[in-house]
């Protein structure tokens, strides 16, 4: 899996870069109508805002956690995280390639518990709490139906083609919802949930949300 994710990362990156069809970012006027929120078709800005919901989601399952995990190779995953809310996919992918999955359940300090540290700090308890699972559903599921009741298919398909960073921010978004299905397997099997909840990363943002909100302190 390791080497099918990093090969997956070089070749979406060699058609972002040589193969993408439309307009460049720099003379995109629907790019420069995203960046400033001031499109008016909402399946567009939806997308648009699922992209930045996405991260969000990564961040509480890969940050939530206070234990010491045992992997393969230590690596960090809060710099990914954080690159991915302008990169997401992007920066996700190495990571996921250059992690190993994990071999056993999390471990907790054996100290006592009067002896052990605050178990959580800032980031991981709001990326934990269960309020912060439920704003982020409500954010998706309130942008969805305002996609569907207002939105028109056909011109998001339109600027699919003319758009570079559309159809990129489309790929991504697609490419997101496959990876959130490994994440969510690696993630169940580490925590000792069943790894059917992988199946759950095909409903995108709602399936994970779903899975942290389902989880038991």
């Amino acid at each position: 899996m390791r080497y099918l994710l990093g090969l997956i990362w070089v070749a979406f990156i060699a058609y972002a870069v040589f193969m993408a069809p439309g307009n460049s970012p720099g003379n995109d006027p629907i790019f420069k109508e995203l960046l400033t929120l001031q499109s008016k078709e909402p399946w567009l800005l939806s997308v648009f805002t699922w992209l930045g919901i996405f991260p969000a989601v990564y961040a509480c399952i890969l940050l939530r956690r206070s234990v010491k995990v045992r992997e393969d190779r230590g690596v960090p995953a809060w710099p990914f995280v954080l690159f991915s809310f302008a990169l997401g996919a992007f920066a996700l992918l190495p990571y996921f390639a250059w992690s190993s999955p994990f071999r056993k359940k999390a471990t907790y300090d054996p100290l006592p518990s009067a002896e052990r540290p605050r178990p959580r700090n800032g980031i991981s308890r709001l990326a934990s709490h269960k309020l912060t699972h439920l704003v982020l559903l409500i954010l998706t599921l309130g942008t969805a139906c305002y996609a569907v009741m207002q939105g028109n298919p056909e011109q998001f398909a339109e600027a699919f083609h003319q758009s570079s960073f559309v159809h990129i921010m489309t790929i991504d978004f697609g490419v997101l919802t496959l990876l959130s299905t490994y994440a969510l397997s690696r993630d169940a099997r580490t925590n000792g949930r069943t790894t059917n909840w992988a199946w759950a990363g095909l409903l995108p943002l709602v399936g994970p949300l779903l899975y942290l909100l389902t989880e038991r302190k």
